[in-house]
């Protein structure tokens, strides 16, 4: 953007359709509405990510443009935007809108050029590929991540730097307005204090630590009096009423199942919790954005190392890591209502 000229209204581009890869892009959001007009931005992102839920409390945010073009396979339905008439007429719309910039934290050509096609003049993204730089006209562009781990934090990262967004890698933090926090204090003041919340949902099925873990876990933190919130949405209520149900009922008192079809709600919740254990999934990476300190389960994928709020513990295999090994861990954490003396550590193969 030319010095002196009129910030230029923004649509950014979120490609990834995860809840987590969304909140991982929220820091670049704000500064790319930053340099926006009115210091806002409109977003366009897949439905399975949650962004218009996510996104509502953030004054940054002008408006969710839902882009429904390849449902996760576990929908079992057929997106709007599938087919490249559908997307015209979303490219139509998107023209009717006025959009003077569009900001594409993506590699994929076809972003490209639904701008082009929507009239937006300033057209701004990864550029890995030639096709996809013939519909860009803002560079810097930038190279695919080719370190360890997951590329998309990596990848947002590099691209909001080189554009000129942000001079360093930024945390990925959520806004969760004060009300619902109070809100959802007042629906778990019963609960005993620590208050740990255990993220029991995930994408995937590889990533789903065994119920039966997670009970015996929600009964181990139980008994030292500690109290519990096991967090997901309506899919995991099924197995929140499983956990529960497996405490025993001398206990269940310490134990709330949380169901939320709010992600933001689920947020207020973990804001106002003292710890979250959970997959390796899109709420453990919303605990970190609220400042609550995480333990993700990783046996399936790397562990998340970008946030300080983030603690690992990896296994070979999700059904090798064990209650006794997260509790043993939360001790050498120091985490609340533990100490490193309290218990002995579980000697276990394939732990990290």
């Amino acid at each position: 953007m030319k010095t002196g000229a009129p910030a230029p209204r923004t649509v950014v581009v979120h490609h990834r359709s995860g809840i987590g890869d969304l909140i991982w892009h929220i820091p670049y959001f704000r500064a790319v509405a930053a340099t926006s007009r009115d210091g806002k931005v409109s977003v366009i992102a897949r439905p399975s990510c949650c962004a218009t839920d996510i996104l509502s409390a953030e004054p940054s945010i002008e408006s969710v443009i839902e882009f429904d073009r390849r449902p996760r396979p576990a929908e079992h339905r057929r997106g709007r935007h599938d087919g490249w008439r559908a997307q015209w007429h979303f490219a139509a719309d998107l023209r009717r809108q006025g959009f003077e910039r569009a900001v594409i934290f993506s590699g994929r050509m076809r972003y490209g050029v639904i701008a082009w096609l929507a009239g937006i003049r300033q057209r701004a993204g990864f550029g890995f590929t030639a096709g996809e730089r013939m519909f860009l006209n803002q560079p810097p562009f930038i190279q695919p991540h080719r370190g360890p781990g997951n590329w998309v934090y990596p990848e947002a990262t590099a691209f909001a730097i080189a554009q000129g967004f942000v001079a360093e890698p930024q945390l990925p933090r959520l806004h969760v307005p004060q009300e619902l926090r109070q809100a959802m204090s007042a629906r778990m003041q019963a609960l005993p204090r620590p208050l740990y919340a255990l993220a029991i949902g995930a994408s995937e099925a590889r990533k789903r630590w065994p119920i039966a873990h997670f009970a015996e876990l929600a009964r181990g933190l139980a008994e030292r009096g500690c109290g519990v919130v096991l967090l997901g949405g309506p899919a995991e209520a099924d197995d929140a009423e499983a956990i529960l149900r497996a405490v025993p009922a001398g206990l269940r008192d310490a134990v709330l199942a949380l169901a939320e079809r709010s992600v933001l709600a689920s947020a207020a919740a973990l804001a106002v919790s003292d710890f979250c254990i959970g997959n390796d999934t899109g709420m453990l990476n919303v605990g970190a954005a609220v400042e609550c300190s995480c333990l993700g389960l990783f046996g399936a994928t790397r562990p998340l190392t970008h946030d300080p709020q983030l603690f690992a513990i990896e296994g070979d295999s999700m059904d090798l890591i064990e209650a006794g090994h997260v509790l043993a861990r939360l001790a050498l954490l120091g985490a609340p209502g533990f100490t490193e003396s309290s218990m002995p550590t579980p000697q276990g193969e394939g732990l990290a």
